[in-house]
């Protein structure tokens, strides 16, 4: 790599002259040179040293090794930029790292590359040690189906994560988890807090749709906090892990009761009517189809709070925030505050929804 070598004081002025005329090669940064400074020049330099530069030094010496700053960097180098710039318009630009996975969807133009594209991303996210393919939504539960395209098949889908000050294991393999629901889980736990100074007592939780317990994780971790907690949920591998994340977490020794049942049914259980304080629903598709036999579980006879998450045309958002309220009020549930708002999109037409009611 040939350097040109110029006075510390005259670095700024050459640069610029080089950029000029194409001959700075701009991969390469500045170097030191003793007291003066190597600019880098690019393979449009001439041979012959032009006349107002007969002054300053030519050298060689060896580029220092360029370390891409994303997994397409890595992929660049490991393919050639002829098949790169290919395909480049149809490259993930985008991909969940949930713990030491990373979850990426891939076009079939570019399947072929499958292998070349995780050992890229493995490359550029040290923490991950495995890639899973998305091939979309399937089965009864709603799992992802993911396809190891990287990484030892012997570790599994089983992964732990960190989250509002709380770690847990998850499995993408066998149920739902988004990391990007982390912020609303934080909101959760504020709610959860004013309402237990409101209510001057330790509250009680109900998630029937609980999944790995990511919800309930900060909610256990906050000393002082909670009383009792239900958690429940239809997929029996999910549950198993769920119960391993509550009693894990559980240093306060809260009384915890998990089921694995149609959540529509846990109001069968005379004990459950009215008792707990806080209601979460994350189950997006069928939220409001579900809502008329969950709202019988929030207590009736002081404050409650009801979180849930829906799925929405975005058009009829103040249609679903009228025909709660009519089923709160059929159900005398009083509503001192209702919030039905868009989270984020889910697609052109519909959002991810936060429905969040008071009532008193």
């Amino acid at each position: 790599m040939r350097y040109l070598v110029v006075p510390s004081q005259e670095t700024e002025i050459w640069k610029e002259y080089l950029i000029s005329k194409e001959w700075l090669e701009r991969k390469y940064s500045i170097e030191n040179e003793g007291d003066k400074r190597a600019i880098p020049l690019s393979k449009f330099f001439p041979n012959k040293l032009p006349a107002n530069l007969t002054n300053f030094e030519i050298i060689e010496k060896n580029a220092p090794i360029i370390t891409p700053n994303d997994y397409l960097g890595h992929l660049k180098k490991h393919i050639g930029d002829i098949e790169f710039h290919k395909f480049e318009e149809f490259w993930p630009q985008s991909f969940d790292l949930i713990g030491e996975l990373v979850i990426v969807k891939i076009e079939k133009e570019i399947e072929k590359f499958a292998e070349e594209i995780s050992h890229s991303m493995l490359s550029q996210n040290k923490r991950a040690t495995r890639v899973f393919q998305d091939l979309g939504v399937q089965g009864e539960f709603r799992v992802r189906r993911l396809n190891l395209i990287g990484g030892s098949k012997s570790l599994g889908g089983e992964t732990k994560v960190k989250e509002n000050g709380a770690e847990f294991v998850v499995d993408p393999t066998k149920g739902y988890y988004s990391p990007r629901l982390a912020n609303e889980r934080l909101e959760t736990l504020e709610c959860a807090i004013y309402l237990k100074q409101k209510l001057k007592r330790k509250l009680n939780i109900c998630d029937p749709y609980a999944g790995f317990g990511p919800a309930l994780m900060p909610l256990i971790k906050e000393s002082g906090l909670v009383n009792y907690i239900l958690a429940n949920d239809l997929n029996p591998e999910v549950t198993k892990i769920l119960e391993k994340n509550l009693i894990a977490n559980n240093k306060e020794k809260i009384t915890l009761q998990i089921k694995c049942k149609d959540a529509r049914k846990l109001i069968e259980n005379p004990k459950n009517g009215g008792l707990f304080d806080l209601l979460l629903v994350n189950l997006p598709h069928s939220t409001i189809e579900h809502l008329p036999l969950l709202v019988r579980l929030l207590n009736n006879n002081s404050t409650a709070i009801l979180r849930a998450w829906s799925i929405i045309e975005s058009e009829k958002i103040k249609q679903m925030e009228d025909d709660i309220k009519k089923l709160f009020t059929s159900l005398k549930y009083p509503i001192s505050k209702i919030i039905v708002k868009p989270v984020r999109t889910y697609s052109p037409t519909q959002v991810y929804a936060k429905i969040e009611i008071w009532t008193n």
